[in-house]
């Protein structure tokens, strides 16, 4: 087994392929040739049977003739031309006497032969009509249904061996010459079709060594100089990339919690300076406004003073407010929910700061499935997105909401007339801190993001012509069951 795996490895598929054909072709020549040479021997033969029985049929013929004339000498001639022709090695004629009238060999003139007697006594009998023993054939001497004698005619096999041998070593080279050329298309053929089926393995094989040394350069690689079978290289090539994608996607995962670790505390850096930022602008205007109180002299003037701490005082609540609300996102409670429920809930809440802004809201799509979602959470998302808006939009214009179907999910655009968001900003929109705004804290989408993806959903910035364009997707409630309210 190991001498086998050990050859498979070593062995490319072309070699395989080639060896494979060699040895089918071989065997389906070694069989045909001796299916083939057994049925040629044996026409062979049997076309010489029939060829001595027609020899032996014309001489028994001539010698019926010869004995109602008794014209030996003329018979002795014909056996004398057969014999010299070399097809012929013996030859007897006996008469109804059973004595031997005609012969190869003159000493047997007038002689008795025992297996001629036999022969002619048992046609008597009704036996066949000629027979064979040993290389011997034996034919009966009759004109009508008399019986005028016997005679026996025997071959030289050797000679017949000799040109049997002949014919079946002409047979043998025609079966060489075509299994040459059987050979050749054979091996061609299969090394074409073995190169044109690897191919595109052996590319798969290095567009996966070629893989593997991107996610996985440390990896040393040393199989490809022993291994040869190109299937093998490809089960090799896979087999040390799923190990090595394991080891990537361990150390991916290990670096990732290291990652977030960082990020946590970066943000918590961030979040801190921010605070600590805004704090200390309004603790320097409530200490300005506090001096000006100890010397203010009017109450007119203390009032001012008061009225700043009071702003202040309530700017500082609004920023505590906003980082609580977004370092503490609660749990969702994931329910069956209209989407438009929600979004008329925040316009009917908002409906007097749209009204100051002279901003109107139009709602596109109808025939909404309920989605899956918090609508609390959701409540909030959608407040900051037309907070936004109305912020953006200080000549007024319109909100427009519009709702599509995509697949399983939901999607709601939001779209106002604002002057968007600059296209070199667009990737930062959704992280902490970041804000296009002079007083702005910067938490406001990236609450909504985090809303969102809470919920199992998407959020993205859009492209627009004009305005902003917030995309948000949630999945499609499977069994509405009792829808809950925003």
């Amino acid at each position: 087994m190991n001498l086998l795996q050990s050859f498979n490895r070593r062995t490319s598929i072309k070699t395989k392929g080639v060896i494979y054909v060699v040895s089918l072709i071989l065997v389906i020549f070694l069989t045909v040739s001796a299916l083939v040479m057994s049925a040629v021997k044996k026409n062979l033969v049997e076309q010489l049977d029939q060829f001595h029985t027609s020899i032996a049929k014309k001489l028994a013929q001539t010698a019926s003739d010869v004995l109602l004339s008794r014209d030996y000498g003329f018979l002795m001639e014909q056996i004398s031309q057969l014999k010299s022709t070399g097809e012929v090695s013996r030859v007897k004629i006996i008469d109804k006497r059973h004595v031997i009238v005609a012969s190869d060999r003159l000493s047997e003139i007038g002689a008795q032969d025992a297996a001629l007697t036999k022969f002619l006594t048992s046609r008597a009998a009704n036996a066949p009509a000629q027979a064979k023993i040993g290389a011997d054939i034996f034919m009966p001497i009759e004109i009508g249904r008399d019986s005028l004698g016997a005679l026996r005619v025997g071959f030289n096999w050797e000679a017949e061996g000799r040109r049997i041998d002949r014919e079946l070593g002409q047979t043998i080279r025609q079966i060489l010459y075509l299994a040459l050329v059987i050979f050749v298309l054979g091996i061609s053929g299969a090394f074409i079709i073995s190169r044109a089926l690897t191919r595109s393995i052996i590319e798969l094989s290095r567009k996966i060594e070629k893989f593997d040394a991107e996610i996985y350069p440390q990896e040393v690689r040393t199989e490809f100089s022993t291994c040869k079978d190109e299937a093998q290289q490809v089960r090799d090539a896979f087999t040390r990339m799923m190990a090595n994608l394991r080891k990537y996607l361990e150390q991916k995962k290990k670096n990732s919690k290291e990652q977030q670790r960082l990020t946590c505390m970066a943000t918590v850096g961030q979040m801190s300076a921010q605070i600590a930022h805004e704090t200390r602008n309004s603790l320097y205007a409530i200490r300005g406004a506090i001096s000006g109180l100890e010397k203010a002299d009017s109450l007119a003037e203390r009032r001012d003073y008061v009225e700043v701490i009071k702003d202040e005082v309530q700017e500082m609540t609004r920023m505590s407010d906003d980082f609580l609300q977004f370092a503490r996102t609660p749990e969702p409670e994931i329910v069956p929910c209209y989407i438009d429920d929600v979004v008329q809930r925040i316009v009917d809440l908002l409906e007097p700061d749209l009204e100051d802004a002279n901003i109107t809201v139009r709602k596109l799509g109808r025939g909404i499935p309920p989605i899956m979602a918090d609508p609390v959470l959701l409540k909030r998302a959608f407040m900051n997105l037309f907070l936004n808006a109305i912020q953006a939009m200080e000549k007024g214009g319109t909100i427009t909401v519009e709702y599509l179907l995509a697949g399983k999910y939901v999607k709601t655009r939001i779209q106002d007339d604002g002057p968007g968001i600059p296209e070199e900003v667009n990737v930062n929109v959704f992280q902490p801190f970041f804000s296009t705004k002079i007083n702005g804290t910067g938490l406001g989408l990236s609450t909504v993001y985090k809303l969102v993806m809470a919920q199992h959903g998407e959020v993205e910035l859009e492209d627009s012509e004009s305005g902003a364009c917030f995309m948000i997707q949630l999945p499609i409630a499977k069994d509405a069951g009792e829808v809950k309210d925003a």
